[in-house]
């Protein structure tokens, strides 16, 4: 809300230098004055918006936008740019009016023109519009606009040499009148309300629908959040084309809505095929095959902009199609609402936070998750800035350890569970929680038992038991990231293959749509963060031992944090090596707060990673060669143990110790899961297994040798 404020304040002070400017040229204006400044509104609040982009840029924002740049704007901030803001728009209109006369006014319309439609192109094809590409487009705008409005030969007639105020003006283009807005609104809506009903109403809604398990806000709320955006999207759309576009592209830029609905329309469905799943994994298709397509783009926009600008019976066809697609799409949708079960059993459920600051009086196993945390990232790290290693001289670093499966989906059951792959059986998820009770064996022991992590990483049989699960939580929706990222994935399945890289999207990024405080984020380490700082461990008095799980996002792309802790929403300053490096960080603060309340030493504790590299083959063009390894990292710290620098051992260690460390250090029993990691020899002869389940792929790798070896890697078996 705070990056809402500032634009809000921007807009403020473009009213104040639009009026002033108004009221400079009231005599010069031929249409309503009204409408003059209103686009003088949108002149000024276009350049106060681009000095504040700049300053943006000049300090290293140049890859986030102005929003993104203001996400914790505080109250002096407000004071600072508002003394700019102030001269702005009161110097600039009179320097505007004193140093361009009559240009300056023509100026203001053609500019307006021109930065409208730029701005709409670049929002519809990158969906934002970072600070340096606003500054770029702003220039270019104000050098074209500059250029046209002085070069026009429709120039201002003197009707006296020395009377400034009897200058006679005439516009260059010819826009609508205040009197045709409700003709042309009509006219224009079938069109522009095809393209909107698509990608705001029906499309959000079968996503939801088909994949109810995905999201987690009421649907109630997530329906009537599409249904006034889209609504607010129309009017604003129309407003903008009626005021800003001149009187003869006004029919080109609906007829342009009209050939992408229909052609988004034919791409949904029967163009796209298969699509991936959305785990942010980006899909590729082949060179013909984007060929044809765009070509099916270009030959629909082309006979709807060029055929329907000149034929009425075309634009008709258009008209009739933008309307069934309309119709078709809403009936569908109401249909799928009749017939579907639309109760979100998750709505209400989570993993909290509660109890994730809180230590044993005794016996504390801690076990922290970094996802997708690579060794070989770990050792580039270290390498490059060796005071990493610091916190971590008491442990001992297994880079030649390996993990079960290449994804999170299976990768964090077999960590809670130890149970192996079986290949006869269908529901491996299932399965796992079925035929595993070690969380349970844990707790009978009087242990406090707290995972942290997704949901839908456990069977609801084990989440349910666990202290920190919650059946009454309320998300609330952010109302502007929800309509924004349903319209991304909407234009992700209506867009041509050429520009679907665009409108990727994560299913982090559905998760982010709703917030709640209390709940357990995986998907963006800083809130853990933030409580630790400010409200800091501490140790219960009401048990002796306790286990935790912690699930982190560590150095898993989309990148949202830099190795500073702070939060870079965009990633244009953050990467693997710098998410990786602040998680660890935060992990530091942890363990520096153990050591201040005196659980550190007795402790036992490990930082790993649930798979390495995801991808060690090329998933686009599998040909059976192995490109790559994968090492998750291994980080143990045994309760006692001490050195002067971390240690490195190279025994061939792999997820399997995991489970029977955690037994041990509660002195369980544990050698049915297998040996501890200290028991692991460095000369052990054993073949570890590494399976990558995806899509249709299904391949066990195995890994006779060292892990970070590439030649002691092979296939196993392979489907696909």
């Amino acid at each position: 809300m705070q990056s809402v404020g500032m634009i809000l304040y921007i807009l403020l002070f473009g009213i104040i230098a639009g009026g002033i400017w108004t009221v400079l040229n009231r005599d010069c204006i031929e249409d309503s004055m009204k409408l003059y400044s209103l686009k003088s509104v949108l002149f000024f609040f276009a350049g106060i918006y681009f000095t504040v982009s700049a300053i943006k840029s000049y300090l290293d924002e140049a890859e986030i936008t102005l929003t993104e740049s203001f996400w914790d704007v505080v109250g002096r901030t407000y004071l600072h740019y508002g003394i700019v803001f102030i001269a702005i728009s009161i110097v600039v209109p009179l320097l505007m009016k004193r140093l361009f006369s009559s240009y300056g006014y023509h100026l203001v319309h053609i500019f307006d023109f021109i930065y409208v439609a730029v701005i709409v192109i670049e929002l519809l094809l990158f969906g934002r519009i970072n600070n340096k590409n606003y500054c770029i487009l702003y220039v270019f705008c104000m050098l074209v606009g500059g250029f046209i409005s002085f070069y026009n030969d429709n120039r201002p007639i003197r009707t006296s040499k020395y009377i400034r105020k009897n200058l006679v003006y005439h516009h260059p283009i010819e826009y609508i009148g205040r009197e045709e807005f409700k003709s042309r609104f009509i006219e224009a809506l079938p069109f522009v309300s095809a393209w909107v009903v698509m990608t705001g109403v029906y499309f959000p809604n079968e996503l939801y629908i088909h994949n109810i398990e995905e999201f987690v806000g009421n649907y109630a709320a997530f329906f009537l959040i599409m249904l006034i955006g889209s609504v607010a999207e129309i009017l604003l759309l129309m407003v903008v084309f009626l005021l800003f576009l001149p009187k003869k592209l006004f029919r080109v830029m609906y007829l342009l809505f009209a050939g992408i609905s229909c052609a988004g329309y034919l791409q949904s469905m029967f163009l796209n095929g298969t699509l991936n799943t959305m785990n942010g994994e980006e899909q590729i298709w082949p060179v013909h095959k984007l060929f044809v397509n765009i070509c099916i783009w270009i030959v629909i926009l082309l006979i709807s902009v060029i055929g329907g600008y000149r034929k009425k019976a075309i634009r008709k066809i258009c008209q009739m199609l933008c309307v069934y697609i309309s119709l078709i799409q809403l009936v569908t949708l109401g249909w799928l609402l009749l017939t579907s079960d639309i109760k979100n059993q998750n709505q209400y459920a989570a993993i909290t936070n509660k109890g994730s600051l809180e230590l044993a009086q005794e016996n504390n196993v801690l076990v922290f998750v970094l996802d997708n945390f690579d060794s070989s990232w770990f050792e580039e790290i270290y390498q490059d800035d060796s005071s990493i290693l610091e916190p971590l001289m008491d442990f001992t670093f297994y880079r030649n350890g390996t993990s079960q499966f290449a994804f999170t989906d299976l990768g964090i059951p077999y960590m809670l569970t130890g149970v192996e792959w079986n290949t006869d059986v269908d529901n491996y998820f299932q399965y796992a929680y079925e035929n595993s009770n070690v969380l349970e064996k844990i707790a009978e022991r009087g242990t406090d038992v707290r995972v942290f992590t997704d949901l839908n990483l456990m069977s609801k049989e084990l989440y349910q038991r666990l202290d920190n699960y919650s059946d009454s939580i309320i998300r609330k929706y952010n109302f502007v990231k929800t309509y924004c990222t349903m319209m991304k994935s909407s234009m992700y399945k209506i867009a041509p293959f050429l520009l679907k890289s665009l409108y990727g999207y994560y299913t982090s990024d559905i998760k982010e749509m709703t917030y709640n405080n209390d709940i357990w984020s995986i998907d963006n380490d800083l809130w853990f963060y933030y409580d630790i700082v400010e409200k800091g461990l501490s140790v219960s008095e009401t048990y002796k031992t306790a286990f935790r799980f912690y699930h982190m996002r560590g150095p898993h792309n989309p990148y949202y944090m830099t190795e500073n802790l702070r939060y870079d929403p965009t990633g244009s300053d953050s990467s693997a090596d710098s998410q990786g490096k602040g998680s660890l960080k935060i992990v530091y603060e942890y363990l520096e707060q153990m050591k201040a309340l005196g659980k550190y030493n007795d402790a036992t504790i490990i930082i790993t990673a649930d798979h390495g590299q995801k991808h060690v083959f090329n998933i686009e063009g599998y040909d059976g060669k192995i490109d790559d390894t994968s090492r998750p990292l291994f980080l143990v710290k045994k309760p006692g143990e001490c050195h002067e620098k971390m240690d490195i051992n190279e025994a061939p260690v792999s997820q399997e110790e995991l489970i029977p460390t955690i037994l041990k250090a509660f002195d369980l029993e544990y050698a049915s899961y297998g040996r501890a990691f200290e028991e692991i020899p460095i000369d052990d002869q054993r073949v570890r297994t590494y399976r990558f389940i995806y899509s249709n792929y299904n391949i066990e790798f195995l890994i006779d040798g060292h892990a970070a070896d590439l030649d002691s890697w092979s296939i196993g078996s392979a489907a696909y």
